[in-house]
């Protein structure tokens, strides 16, 4: 999956957009947007670890059905 977040410089700051043009942040200054995208994809990670965790733990017991 493409991570598809995009920090673009405004006349007034800085924007991140998704890859459908939709604003999910404004700042003034470009390192509270850079501190969003980080945080934005390590939350993401961190649900795909999870995802893949309760997969291998039932996925098994879905087999034996």
């Amino acid at each position: 999956m493409a991570d598809s977040l995009f920090l673009y410089k405004t006349d007034d700051g800085y924007v991140v957009k998704d890859q459908n043009n939709n604003i999910l942040k404004e700042s003034k200054t470009s390192s509270t947007c850079s501190n969003y995208i980080t945080k934005t994809l390590e939350s993401r990670r961190s649900a795909e670890r999870e995802a893949k965790r309760i997969l291998a733990t039932w996925f098994p017991l879905f087999c034996l059905l």
